[in-house]
């Protein structure tokens, strides 16, 4: 049960995914337990129970990463599209959209999500603007456009 502290222990998506990182090794030890087991033809499988339910826990705690930080896009296409439509309306970006908080040269979201919640960055100058929409350490989404400049939705590649 110790597998499930993640899913209580932050309301930040980007942390949970660091937490839910260490069970990689607890979910491929419990692979090859099941395979091992499995492949000495005991004729009790009582034993696969445990392993099989830490295996069960990950792909749960990975499914609800996942669809949490999908959610979180979502809302920031969502936020991007209104403010991509205000760029092209105005003919100028806007220094700070409904919604966003700026603080010193940043300006940002951190309640983009379901269950966990997920940060985003909003970069602009006067006929461009870009959110990156951050799942944890070099993953995350790029979202582009501007005055002129088509939508664009890409995978974040840090260089």
């Amino acid at each position: 049960m110790i597998i499930l502290v993640p899913l209580f222990a932050t309301e930040r998506g980007s942390a949970f995914v660091y937490l839910a990182g260490f069970f990689v090794i607890p979910a491929f030890i419990s692979l090859l337990s099941i395979l091992f087991k499995l492949l000495a033809f005991n004729r009790r499988k009582d034993y696969l129970l445990r392993p099989a339910l830490t295996l069960c826990l990950f792909f749960l705690l990975l499914k609800i990463a996942l669809s949490t930080y999908e959610t979180a896009l979502d809302e920031a296409v969502k936020a991007a599209r209104m403010i991509h439509e205000q760029c092209n309306l105005h003919e100028v970006c806007p220094e700070k959209p409904d919604g966003w908080v700026r603080q010193g040269s940043r300006v940002y979201r951190h309640d983009l999500g379901a269950w966990f919640k997920y940060s985003a960055t909003y970069v602009y100058d006067e006929t461009r603007m870009e959110i990156r929409v951050y799942q944890g350490p070099d993953l995350g989404h790029v979202i582009s456009g501007g005055v002129g400049i088509p939508f664009d939705v890409t995978p974040y590649v840090d260089h």
